[in-house]
């Protein structure tokens, strides 16, 4: 992939310091793991550290990102225009039940519910 890339931003013109530095460095990577594979094992689990530390922290960043720009913006509209999705602000009645609609009375419905 360190090739590829390399290559990639050499056609392009681009990095010019980075077309020399990571053909190289894959290069090199590819003849230990075809040479000596048990000497990447090191490099292997500190990648591996750092990209589930990334994980960690990434993970809870755009969860925190889409609960206070997404999740909370709706809930925000949702109560001051009066929305009540599970029916708690019913008013008091004789009972809170409601009656099923003609499909779910019938019986066939509970064969193939979808």
């Amino acid at each position: 992939m360190l090739i590829a890339l390399g290559g990639w931003w050499f056609y392009r013109g681009r990095y010019p310091a980075l077309t020399i530095i990571l053909p190289c460095l894959g290069a090199t990577l590819a003849l230990f793991g075809a040479l000596r594979p048990k000497s990447l094992v090191v490099p292997n689990r500190l990648w591996m550290g750092l990209a589930e530390a990334l994980g960690f922290v990434m993970t809870r960043v755009i969860l925190g990102v889409v609960f206070f720009l997404v999740v909370t913006p709706i809930g925000l509209v949702r109560r001051l225009t009066g929305g009540d999705a599970l029916g708690r602000r019913a008013g008091r009645g004789e009972s809170y039940w409601k009656p099923y609609t003609e499909r779910r009375a019938d019986p066939k419905h509970y064969e193939k519910m979808y």
